[in-house]
């Protein structure tokens, strides 16, 4: 019987008989002979079984498989699924204690691309579960200068997923160090500021972006983070509209976006002249989002008062503005 067939035999009950039983699943995941199609199938059966039976499967191949593909596939269904059983074999995976069988199967574990790739799944699931166990391996992780930037990527952006007040300093040391060789991390690093939502981040961040704001290129991504974590955070503070008015001024359009979406969230009535001006911004998508922000802060009256005083309007914003008025 060919692979394909074999899979509709295991994932398909016979026609007017009740469900496959798990014990035959069971043997398909943890038979190292199978192929790897078959246990992948197996595995993602298993998991909606919800019984104690195949969670211990599961955990056993976290535990002792060594083919990464199931490997990682089992840590992805693991944090779908939420089996909070799973996050200190899932820690343990990320800092290599030694404790799983794929560690031993590859050398240099660590800092292997099949390593790396395990790890940064292992960090990503630790994120996506949100126990609270995982935020001080987390952190090692992050502030580790000696760690690949992409784990230190995966790190970061977990800890914002996680949203724990432990979280705040070392996300705002790496946002702060000036030594810091990856860009990409601190952009990261602010991206999960955003989504731990403390108020106490705001201050590094503004201070982050006036010092960025005159630089371009490789900078505009993070000068865009920083705009749209301090949109999340800046709600009724004055100094944070007003970098956020700066960024209307900001060479790179989707900085300028950034800008103009966070004030809608986060602006008033002193921003509506501002944003007006953004009606004629060269990047048409900035001049759209100023529009919606405009009707955001101000309703279809202030939008009737553009289109009546407003006379050099480009068409298509008028025609935007005039889709606000009933």
């Amino acid at each position: 019987m060919d692979q394909k067939a074999r899979l509709k035999v295991v994932m398909t009950p016979p026609e007017g008989k009740g469900p496959i039983r798990s014990d035959i699943l069971l043997r398909q995941l943890l038979s190292s002979e199978e192929p790897i199609a078959i246990r992948l199938e197996a595995a993602s059966k298993l998991v909606e079984l919800s019984e104690l039976q195949a969670v211990h499967a599961l955990l056993t191949i976290l535990n002792h498989d060594t083919e990464p593909r199931l490997v990682m596939h089992v840590i992805s269904l693991l944090a779908r699924k939420k089996i909070y059983s799973a996050v200190m074999p899932l820690i343990d995976i990320v800092v290599c204690s030694g404790r799983s069988q794929i560690e031993h199967q590859y050398l240099d574990f660590a800092h292997s691309d099949i390593g790396i790739r395990i790890r940064i799944a292992a960090i990503q699931a630790l994120g996506k579960m949100g126990d609270d166990r995982a935020i001080v391996p987390l952190m090692d992780i992050l502030g580790d200068q000696s760690e690949n930037y992409r784990l230190r990527l995966a790190a970061a952006e977990s800890l914002g997923r996680l949203g724990d007040a432990q979280a705040l300093n070392p996300l705002i040391n790496i946002v702060n160090d000036e030594e810091e060789p990856s860009q990409y991390l601190k952009e990261s690093a602010v991206k999960a500021l955003g989504m731990l939502g403390d108020i106490r981040a705001l201050e590094p961040l503004l201070d982050m972006f006036e010092s960025q704001k005159g630089l371009k290129n490789k900078f505009n991504f993070l000068k865009e983070q920083i705009v749209e974590a301090i949109g999340r955070l800046g709600f009724n503070h004055s100094r944070a509209q007003n970098v956020l008015l700066e960024a209307l001024k900001d060479e790179a359009a989707c900085v300028r976006l950034s800008a103009v979406e966070s004030l809608s969230e986060v602006g008033d009535e002193t921003c509506v002249q501002a944003l007006k001006q953004c009606l004629f911004d060269t990047d048409d998508d900035v001049a759209i989002a100023a529009a919606a922000a405009l009707f955001q802060l101000g309703g279809d009256l202030l939008i009737r008062e553009i289109l009546e005083y407003q006379e050099n309007l480009p068409q298509f914003i008028r025609q935007e503005l005039e889709s606000y008025v009933p």
